[in-house]
């Protein structure tokens, strides 16, 4: 089991934790996990605005000038 060093509080690690046990501040590998997660939470969002967008456009009605 070897250690790294917190880049926050520089206190030592197990690379198998998530969060450094003095300053609870996150790993590099769970900032990693937690950038992925955002970003397919963000791709999904984007997906769901662009869908509910085209929705909107069909069904609302159209004024013809």
């Amino acid at each position: 089991m070897s250690k790294i060093t917190c880049n926050h509080c520089g206190g030592k690690v197990a690379e198998e934790e998530n969060y450094c046990p003095v300053c609870k501040a996150p790993t590099p590998a769970q900032q990693e996990r937690d950038l992925a997660r955002t970003r397919k939470k963000f791709i999904w969002f984007v997906v769901g605005l662009a869908i509910f967008c085209a929705i909107m456009i069909l069904w609302l009605p159209r004024h013809i000038a």
